[in-house]
């Protein structure tokens, strides 16, 4: 488990594809009809639209799922546009398009967080540990990024009606209520394993893809940042530290989300990365209370990032009140 950014370099730098749960998600979109009305999150999410679902039993993993209704909802597919986005880059950075590849390349042009848009040219270049491709941009420029900073250009009305990622957001709550790995790591983002930031202000924690089938046993203790006011430090494993804090939202009949952060009573602001601006996510919220203290609530994002058009889990992010 490493502290660390989320690409090689926020301002100059910044995925061998992996098979899905049963042998690819195109297999299972095949029966997708027939699963969706079994799976525990069945359920109408549409875009930015907040509907209260049951997610997971809240007793044994042996307990029946709640038989649920087929909903209305388109259930959907899409071909994959062949556009990029500017991933990994913050806000007052830029990501510098150079020629030729690499980091000695002369800089052809800027571009900030929030470009979408690009083209890939199909050339790439391995060079070192890091493959740089050719991209042209909307402007028309045309020069080399490292291939890390680059996501495929998915809108948040696709994301939100594709049935594949309700699908992987259902195998990531299962994997973290089960405290099963092996099913964590057949859904994760291959190329950047599990980035898992604490507070969306700390820093991210990646754990590797080869090193989830053991993140629920893991001891190896992290450091997740700092508590809010930035004096004490967060240290302590997955286990111990990010666990409980999961299995207090999801296990507490949540409302989901989909490319919105639901909030409530804070002293500190609730902002989205803007790191991941060009990133789809629903969030899972467990509110405050009912005649509770206001403060006690709690939201984690699931993000998603598309290989090949395939929808994968690449980060959970950590948003809750100062209890």
């Amino acid at each position: 488990m490493t502290t660390k950014n989320l690409l090689e370099h926020r301002s100059l730098l910044r995925p061998q594809l992996h098979p899905h749960v049963n042998g690819g998600l195109m297999h299972q979109y095949r029966h997708i009809l027939k699963t969706i009305v079994v799976i525990s999150i069945s359920l109408f999410v549409a875009s930015c639209t907040r509907t209260t679902v049951p997610l997971l039993p809240t007793t044994t993993a042996a307990a029946e799922l709640p038989q649920v209704n087929p909903t209305p909802f388109m259930i959907s597919t899409f071909e994959p546009s062949g556009m990029y986005a500017v991933v990994g880059i913050p806000e007052g950075e830029v990501l510098l398009l150079r020629n030729p590849a690499g980091i000695t390349g002369s800089i052809v042009d800027e571009l900030a967080y929030y470009e979408r848009g690009i083209t890939a040219t199909g050339n790439v270049a391995n060079l070192g540990s890091s493959i740089w491709m050719e991209i042209q941009t909307a402007d028309g420029a045309r020069g080399w990024v490292n291939s890390l900073n680059m996501t495929e250009d998915v809108s948040q009305e696709q994301f939100c009606e594709d049935a594949r990622a309700l699908l992987v957001l259902d195998n990531s709550l299962r994997s973290i209520q089960g405290q099963d790995g092996d099913l964590l790591s057949q859904i994760v983002n291959p190329r950047r394993g599990l980035i898992i930031r604490h507070d969306w202000w700390n820093p991210e924690v990646i754990v590797p893809a080869d090193s989830l089938s053991g993140i629920f046993d893991d001891r190896d203790e992290a450091e997740w940042g700092l508590m809010s006011g930035g004096e004490f430090k967060i240290q302590g494993s997955f286990k111990d530290i990010i666990l409980p804090l999961l299995e207090d939202t999801i296990l507490n009949s949540p409302i989901v989300v989909c490319g919105d952060v639901p909030s409530g009573t804070t002293s500190r602001q609730v902002l989205w990365p803007t790191e991941y601006t060009s990133l789809n996510y629903f969030a899972i919220h467990r509110p405050a209370p009912e005649g509770g203290n206001d403060f006690d609530w709690r939201t984690w994002a699931f993000v998603f990032e598309y290989i090949d058009g395939e929808p994968f889990l690449t980060s959970i992010i950590h948003f809750h009140g100062d209890v």
